[in-house]
Parts: C-alpha cells; sequence; structure tokens
C-alpha cells in the first residue's frame, strides 16, 4: 500500500502541482490526502477482485 500511495502521489502532484510565489514546490496536503483515499480505494479494488478470482467455481 505504501508503494500505490506513493505513486499516486507523484501522479497526483504531477497533475495538480503546488508552488509558492518563488516557484518553490511543497508537499500539499489536500495531494497527500487524495493519494491515500485513492490507495485505499485502489487497495480495496484489488483485494476484492484477488477474493473473486480464487474462489472456486461452483457446479449446478
Amino acid at each position: 500500500m505504501l508503494f500505490s500511495t506513493m505513486v499516486i502521489y507523484h501522479i497526483v502532484d504531477y497533475s495538480d502541482s503546488s508552488a509558492t510565489e518563488d516557484n518553490r514546490h511543497y508537499m500539499s496536503t489536500e495531494n497527500i490526502a487524495n493519494s491515500v483515499f485513492l490507495s485505499f480505494v485502489l487497495g480495496a479494488v484489488v483485494f476484492i477482485s484477488a477474493v473473486r478470482i480464487q474462489r472456486p467455481a461452483y457446479k449446478k
């Protein structure tokens, strides 16, 4: 999850870069919150998909 949070943060930061008036970049709290939230969502989707893939097929 840490890796996905870092990757998503860099994607969010690239699309919505935060800079001061003298063009110095900083870590926006909004970008950090967005990356953590999207990482949880991505983790849930991957977990649910893995459970569905590993579930045996029902025989009728």
